[in-house]
């Protein structure tokens, strides 16, 4: 993953968290600090998908199991392109040997 895709994800919670900060600390509107908690969960789940990837995602703040589910897809997808391409290229080989003329 890309570090400035990290960054960017800091950069919201740091964002995330300095208005529940202000909103806790500033008495005038502080009742509304545990809506402006609240708030913090649909951000997440409708908000920061619009600027990230739900894999990027999933890796900077998901949990364990759901990590490793997600590790173990992609390691048997990168294992059936590179056991694909080895076919194909195998195959492409003994076609261009056959159009030469030549014996494999």
């Amino acid at each position: 993953m890309d570090k400035s895709r990290i960054h960017m994800y800091t950069l919201w919670q740091i964002l995330f968290f300095g208005l529940v900060f202000f909103v806790q600390n500033m008495s005038a509107i502080s009742i509304i600090f545990p809506f402006m908690t609240l708030l913090c969960i649909p951000a997440r789940l409708s908000f920061l998908p619009r600027f990230l990837e739900g894999w990027e995602l999933l890796l900077l703040d998901g949990d364990d199991l759901e990590i490793k589910e997600w590790e173990d897809k992609k390691r048997a997808a990168m294992h059936s392109i590179r056991f694909t391409d080895v076919e194909e290229s195998k195959h492409g080989k003994e076609e261009s040997m056959e159009d030469e003329g030549i014996d494999a």
